[in-house]
């Protein structure tokens, strides 16, 4: 958890810090901040620490094919309840099912927004839970500690682009806040079951599609 004069808390605020100048400052098509902008910010620094502070492997953050197909067929499984979670909360905020597709849908389509919808699931896994999830849990030795503070700094993640982008209001920001939460918590528990970080990825494309398509 701790190199030095560096823990995984002071790499977690930097990412934060650079992440929100990022956001507030750039204003950039999705495509770029999925796809660049998102892996420079959260996977490279991630990468730095992991192998040249502490000089451990990968696979100490969950990059590994180790129970690859069974964590599969579980990403699946857990990413088919968090559509119909999302869909819930669709029908909370509208009082019923309809498609409201957001402007990165109709600008790219289904394929490339799934692409980012991909793109975005490995920055934020790899950070959260492969990396701050795993080295507050070798800390502390506690599974609850481990997810609810990764959960939170998960959710604080999400922040920067609810104050320059989105700016959701009232039951959606809400909404938002408790799906964030609900997907932190669970992504944390299975990758504690599964020790891959492919799960967790999948669980998380199913719900940026569905965010993506209904709310």
């Amino acid at each position: 958890m701790k190199k030095g004069n560096w823990t995984v808390y002071h790499l977690w605020a930097w990412i934060l810090l650079v992440w929100s100048l990022y956001r507030n400052y750039f204003k950039l098509p999705e495509w770029a901040d999925e796809l660049i902008a998102k892996p420079l910010v959260f996977v490279i620094p991630v990468l730095w620490y992991v192998r040249k502070l502490e000089k451990r492997t990968l696979v100490t953050i969950g990059v590994t094919g180790k129970n690859f197909f069974t964590s599969v067929y579980i990403g699946l499984g857990f990413g088919f309840v968090f559509a119909l979670e999302g869909l819930a909360a669709h029908a909370i905020k509208y009082g019923g099912l309809k498609i409201n597709p957001i402007d990165a849908f109709l600008q790219y389509g289904m394929g490339l927004l799934l692409l980012l919808s991909l793109a975005t699931a490995v920055s934020e896994e790899l950070l959260s839970r492969g990396f701050v999830f795993t080295r507050i849990l070798e800390k502390t030795k506690s599974l609850p500690k481990a997810s609810l503070l990764s959960t939170f700094l998960f959710v604080l993640l999400h922040v920067p682009i609810l104050v320059t982008s989105l700016k959701l209001q009232g039951m959606t920001l809400i909404l938002f806040f408790v799906t964030d939460i609900i997907l932190g918590l669970a992504n944390s528990l299975l990758f504690y079951n599964t020790r891959s970080l492919v799960a967790p990825i999948l669980v998380h494309v199913f719900w940026n599609m569905t965010v993506a398509l209904y709310l």
